[in-house]
């Protein structure tokens, strides 16, 4: 049985349009199937709950963008459903970092077809003392966050998302965030070792290289157990800041000397004033962030990886 959760919004109705198109595909009429669609901010972790209690035989197939995807695999009480994803978002960096290309009637098919699912590691975190969730990309503390709740709250980001240019709503905000921003003060302690860190721009991690719409943030991050991939931009000038993110789609901006890129299995992010996060592009404020690799993967059908 395949079950379908979309969610009609993401991509400005994106998503919604390409389900219409594969319910038209002789690869859909072949399937067993039922669909569900999102309603409201945290329905496709209600759906994914639901579908948790009796996984037997079941593949949930996802169309809509990162926090779609975010919201279903924190809904999933199992590990033994595999996921398929249909990217239908503005920045679909969840299909980057898993290889999964092609048209949406293509990716169906190979999610049909394919018998060897990619293993998943995805990421925990616990802020302040709040439940442990998990993360699918990436996870940001400071600049970063704050261009992404610059980008969501603007009004030019659905114009973009339609024409399919997302990635320009990101570009627009790191402009309008770079004007005002002040960067924090935090201790991080990696693997028990403790670092601190003044005037520090950004602290991220990911489960692979992309966010933010294709930006290669951490390039040699990997799909991986127990290790956490982390970019520390310590220090460094407004205008130098720009010349590093014009080559951040090539990866090139880890070469610059304010960048560190760090591995550790744990990392802790702690501070006196409130930080402003970034959890697969969506944002908050914490004081302190536990984050490690979930021990047990999930498996993602219907990957080119």
């Amino acid at each position: 049985m395949y079950l379908f959760i979309i969610n009609p919004k993401a991509g400005s109705g994106r998503a919604k349009r390409i389900f219409s198109d594969l319910q038209k595909s002789k690869s859909y009429r072949q399937m067993d199937s039922k669909y569900y669609f999102t309603k409201h901010e945290g329905h496709g972790e209600e759906i994914a709950k639901e579908i948790s209690k009796d996984p037997t035989g079941k593949t949930i197939i996802v169309i809509g963008g990162d926090g779609t995807i975010h919201e279903v695999i924190n809904g999933l009480t199992t590990t033994d459903i595999p996921i398929g994803f249909i990217p239908g978002g503005s920045g679909n960096d969840f299909a980057r970092g898993c290889g999964i290309k092609g048209k949406p009637e293509q990716i169906l098919k190979q999610i049909i077809d394919y018998k060897h699912p990619l293993i998943y590691w995805i990421g925990n975190y616990r802020q302040d003392d709040k439940e442990e969730r998990d993360f699918v990309n990436s996870i940001g503390f400071g600049f970063d966050a704050e261009i992404a709740k610059k980008a969501n709250k603007s009004c030019y980001k659905n114009f973009f998302n339609m024409i399919g240019l997302g990635t320009v709503s990101y570009v627009i905000a790191l402009l309008q965030v770079l004007i005002f921003f002040k960067p924090m003060t935090v201790t991080l302690e990696l693997d028990g070792e403790k670092k601190f860190l003044q005037n520090c721009w950004m602290v991220s991690i990911g489960n692979h290289p992309y966010y933010g719409g294709g930006m290669k943030i951490i390039p040699n991050a990997v799909v991986q157990p127990n290790v956490l991939p982390i970019l520390i931009l310590h220090t460094i000038s407004k205008w130098k800041v720009l010349a590093l993110f014009m080559t951040v789609f090539f990866g090139k901006h880890a070469n610059y000397k304010e960048v560190e890129v760090l591995e550790a299995k744990t990392m802790k992010i702690a501070s006196e004033q409130p930080i402003r996060f970034q959890v697969d592009g969506q944002t908050d404020i914490c004081h302190s962030s536990m984050i490690k690799k979930q021990e047990e993967p999930i498996k993602i059908k219907g990957s080119n990886t």
